[in-house]
């Protein structure tokens, strides 16, 4: 079921503790296992113990596995990627491309308000059966991995494409010092800064929320994997796979849905800058498909 199905069916109000769903209060509690006082709190949120356990020995399962599928790919395991300082250099070479883009200016803090309840709304759905997988995702995509880029080109599970991975890995890096010049630039307050009731699946990072780096990260994957192969059937489902990881971070309650929107922005103006610096290593990797 698609959350606005999930919208559509079920009524929303905003409280001073937390969101009532449809007659029923919802609040989310720091013990799963201990339920909330009055009784009425929505059965999903009752997580047993079983399941939680259940779920972390899963997660820890799919990371292992994971690593181990991408470990050529890996610049610590697979030693295949140092600092790339050299494409640093030529960044900042072209820095003046790229240091004041015309991305839209971040919202009032009004309306960031607004969006935050948005952000409450999927904190409650969050823990719904149709959306609980979206928990194991947000974790993985915490840390630099790969498989939400490889998965969409059907190489996650395949050797002979160390210059694909290496390549993301390249944009990982230069996106991510871009994205927190931009940061520093707006410095809009966190989430649950703005909306204390929100609490979010993982710690806020140290950096401010505007732009979203993960949109931005991915999104710049997903451009230049399109300059790199644009006939690739799976071009389009690389946008599909980066607008879910971007929007992940909004379900785990670090983005508002405006710093999702400026990371795609962010990306579509810095895509040539990157097209530059990084030639050598699309080469290197459009060689792989050919």
């Amino acid at each position: 079921m698609e959350i606005h199905e999930i919208l559509a069916q079920n009524r929303f109000t905003v409280t001073q503790t937390g969101l009532r769903l449809n007659d029923t209060d919802v609040q989310v509690v720091d013990n799963p296992n201990v339920g909330v006082s009055g009784g009425n709190a929505l059965s999903l949120l009752a997580l047993n113990r079983n399941r939680n356990r259940n779920r972390n020995r899963n997660r820890n399962r799919n990371r292992n596995r994971n690593r181990n599928r991408n470990r050529n790919l890996d610049p610590v395991a697979g030693g295949g990627m140092l600092e790339p300082w050299k494409e640093r250099a030529k960044l900042h070479e072209l820095s003046e491309h790229w240091v004041d883009l015309p991305i839209p200016l971040p919202p009032t803090i009004e309306r960031l308000r607004v969006e935050a309840v948005d952000l409450l709304i999927k904190q409650v759905l969050r823990r719904t059966p149709q959306e609980i997988h979206r928990e194991e995702e947000i974790f993985r995509e915490a840390n630099i991995e790969l498989s939400g880029y490889l998965r969409p080109l059907g190489i996650e599970d395949h050797g002979g494409y160390e210059a694909t991975g290496s390549l993301f890995y390249l944009i990982l890096a230069l996106t991510d010092e871009i994205g927190l010049r931009y940061k520093d630039r707006y410095s809009v307050l966190r989430p649950n800064q703005v909306e204390p009731r929100l609490r979010p699946l993982l710690p806020n990072p140290p950096h401010q929320s505007y732009p979203s780096n993960h949109s931005f990260q991915s999104f710049s994957i997903a451009f230049i994997f399109a300059r790199l192969l644009p006939e690739h059937p799976a071009s389009s489902e690389m946008f599909n796979s980066a607008r879910r990881i971007a929007e992940n971070r909004e379900w785990a309650g670090l983005h508002y849905a405006s710093d999702t929107d400026a990371g795609y922005q962010l990306a579509r103006m810095v895509a040539p800058v990157l097209e530059e610096v990084c030639e050598e290593q699309m080469l290197a990797a459009q060689a792989e498909w050919y």
